[in-house]
């Protein structure tokens, strides 16, 4: 008997993540046809968060060893990286909250999940058994940019900036861009360049979405996160308000450590978000390949 908990084909709403649909709206955001890569690479050394395991690569097969099969070649590797490396989206299951008898947040309470699951009852030597990332369907969707630091009038955030409602609200105003139910939001910080100049800023000061702003695009019927962060929210504090805020109580995703360079050089604001994540049964998030096609 199989011991799949989510089969082949089988898509399910997922949080606030409908199911996938090209519809007439989402093809006429498609007006010049042009596709874009918010991937960025991995590579050894990429920060990660503190307590997960770096990203290494092994060569395993090298041209020549397989001489059974000459004169073909072939060569292979092994890769090992956490689920939460480079450019990926975050589970359900991915945070949890310590909650009071109320469901209010309390440090010496029970860990629950999204939909009140308790955490202690949905992990197995398997992995997750509660909102696995092989649960999410692919998503397909209208998105927009917040050019932050372009609306403010720098090319990078300064560190550990929180991203508030009026920061979000005007950059929406000043591109002339709606946040309306349905919509995915990529927060464009300038921290693309902390990364690729090595900028431990990166990793311990990170700006981003602040609990005020967040609970504002929230409002405004946002279903999923992004950032070219590592965590989308300001940090510190390390008290992960936005994600728990997002992912606990709304079922709202994370897409972290986006490549958003191109989209906001070329003023590209508003455009299809096409993500498609692994089906890792029992992880917490899956490394992606984000497109947008404007």
């Amino acid at each position: 008997m199989s011991t799949l908990r989510t089969q082949p084909g089988e898509m399910k709403p997922y949080g606030a993540l409908p199911v996938p649909q090209m519809t007439p709206e989402l093809i006429g955001l498609m007006k010049t046809g042009t596709v874009y890569s918010l991937a960025v690479v991995h590579y050894e050394g990429i920060p990660v968060p503190g307590p997960m395991v770096p990203y290494t690569l092994t060569p395993r097969l090298r041209h020549g060893d397989l001489t059974e099969i000459a004169p073909a070649s072939a060569a292979a590797e092994v890769i090992t990286m956490a689920a939460h490396t480079g450019t990926h989206i975050d589970a359900l299951c991915h945070i949890g909250e310590s909650q009071n008898a109320e469901g209010e947040p309390d440090a010496h309470g029970e860990v629950r999940l999204y939909g009140g699951a308790r955490a202690a009852d949905t992990v197995s030597f398997q992995g997750q058994t509660h909102m696995g990332i092989e649960q999410m369907p692919p998503i397909i969707t209208r998105a927009v940019l917040l050019d932050i630091p372009a609306y403010k009038g720098v090319t990078v955030l300064p560190d550990a900036y929180p991203v508030t409602a009026a920061d979000v609200q005007g950059a929406a105003a000043a591109q002339g861009v709606t946040i309306r139910p349905g919509t995915a939001v990529l927060v464009r910080t300038g921290f693309y360049q902390h990364l690729r100049d090595g900028n431990p800023a990166y990793s311990a000061a990170q700006a981003g979405l602040n609990v005020e702003a967040a609970r504002w695009l929230l409002e405004q019927g946002m279903i999923l996160a992004g950032s070219d962060t590592m965590g989308v929210e300001v940090m510190p504090p390390m008290d992960h308000g936005v994600h728990r805020l997002l992912l606990v109580h709304n079922g709202v995703t994370h897409l972290e450590n986006l490549f958003l360079e191109e989209l906001a050089h070329q003023r590209v604001y508003e455009f299809v978000l096409i993500i498609t994540p692994l089906r890792l049964q029992g992880s917490t998030g899956s490394w992606v390949h984000p497109i947008a096609i404007a």
